[in-house]
């Protein structure tokens, strides 16, 4: 009888065991099912996509320099060819992983991927999503069927993969919507040296008449600082670029043009800068600026401002874009409700003849704003904000609390 006691104390106590254990894997399961959802949650607000964490700008290196890992690149150009073979493709992962950048790595190459049969091999030789970030097509390409095909060829064997290509001008070929089922991401140049024709204000003008389309289908809009040649010198015979100051801050007030005209993200050709020239040093003064009102710009929420210029050119025909405000102002809410007004002038030097704006921003609601970087405060108390604003200057007014503090 003891026995049979001790036997049905140790089942009983068996069974109490395995409920526990139930209950306890039932529990962590559903919190990792719900760690798991929170993640996929944060994810989607991860910049500048849901593959992982990076700060809130893109900066391309070379592989022949190493100016991209010293600046913490996100995006890498490896192999750029008009050919690229799957084993070429396969050798430039496996660089980038070497270089400790493989979350982040773009590879380029020319037509051979429009075939699946390209993806198939590379996956053949073991790659995987998690073996590189994306791809980005090859350079500016005409064709929208050519990038459909190879963003489909890709897909079908690197799901996740990330597809992007820099379009510059979309007004000159295929319209924009018809890239749109080719890529996730689309890069919209900021240089304008090189289109003499082409005001300063077309950075904002490109975007204002291109982005909604790619927003409203689930993609990616991102400005990109490229520039070359004399995009980036001090040229004593153009008064927009006579000064080292000048083209740093022609580099910042297409930044800014980017932010206003509804880019995501922005992305710098790194490689292009040598560290001490102008613009360089343009992109590394914004970039904190530009880190510090990201949570606006991620949150997407943004209203254009009625602006009455009364002094100084009052506007400036943009193509694309039509007719813009000599200064053009938003305002911004982040996702916690706080409001943020930016505003830029949309004229260089010789297009408002060094003269500045004065500009009254109407519709703001009232209450005191942190100027941004300027040290000063501004008191609205009729919905209207009144200042001056010089040639490629920009100004980010934030509404203080009911505290008077951030």
């Amino acid at each position: 009888m003891k026995n049979r006691d001790n036997l049905c104390l140790t089942v009983f106590t068996s069974a109490i065991l395995i409920c526990v254990l139930i209950i306890g894997l039932s529990a962590a399961q559903t919190s990792g099912e719900q760690n798991a959802s929170s993640n996929d949650s944060s994810s989607e607000d991860e910049f500048p996509y849901p593959r992982g964490t990076a700060p809130p700008y893109g900066m391309m290196g070379w592989e022949t320099g190493t100016q991209f890992l010293e600046d913490n690149a996100t995006l890498v150009h490896l192999g750029w060819s008009t050919y690229i073979t799957p084993q070429q493709f396969v050798d430039n992962v496996n660089r980038g992983k070497q270089l400790g950048i493989s979350k982040y790595l773009v590879v380029t190459g020319g037509p051979q991927m429009e075939s699946e049969s390209f993806w198939e091999e590379v996956r053949g030789m073991g790659v995987t999503d998690d073996d590189f970030y994306g791809v980005y097509f090859p350079d500016e390409e005409g064709s929208p069927s050519t990038l459909i095909s190879m963003y489909t060829g890709m897909k079908k064997y690197f799901p996740d993969a990330v597809a992007g290509d820099y379009l510059g001008d979309m007004q000159t070929g295929p319209d924009d919507e018809e890239f749109i089922p080719g890529l996730d991401v689309c890069y919209f140049t900021s240089y304008t040296k090189f289109h003499p024709e082409r005001p300063h204000a077309w950075v904002y003008g490109n975007l204002i008449s291109n982005a909604p389309d790619w927003k409203n289908a689930g993609k990616t809009v991102y400005l990109t600082t490229e520039a070359f040649g004399q995009a980036l010198e001090v040229n004593a015979r153009d008064p927009d670029l006579n000064t080292t100051k000048k083209v740093a801050d022609r580099h910042e007030s297409q930044v800014v043009m980017g932010i206003l005209g509804g880019a995501q993200g922005v992305f710098s050709y790194a490689y292009k800068y040598a560290e001490g020239t102008p613009g360089y040093t343009g992109w590394e003064g914004f970039k904190p600026k530009y880190e510090e009102v990201w949570p606006w710009i991620m949150n997407d929420s943004r209203t254009l401002l009625a602006t009455d210029v009364t002094s100084g050119r009052t506007n400036i025909t943009s193509d694309p874009g039509g007719t813009i405000s000599s200064v053009t102002a938003y305002m911004f809410t982040d996702a916690d409700g706080r409001i943020l007004v930016a505003s830029s002038s949309m004229l260089d030097f010789t297009e408002s003849n060094g003269t500045a704006s004065d500009a009254t921003i109407t519709g703001v609601p009232e209450g005191r704003y942190d100027v941004l970087w300027e040290n000063r405060t501004v008191n609205v108390t009729d919905g209207t904000i009144r200042d001056a604003w010089e040639p490629y200057e920009y100004h980010f007014y934030r509404l203080q609390n009911d505290t008077g503090t951030e």
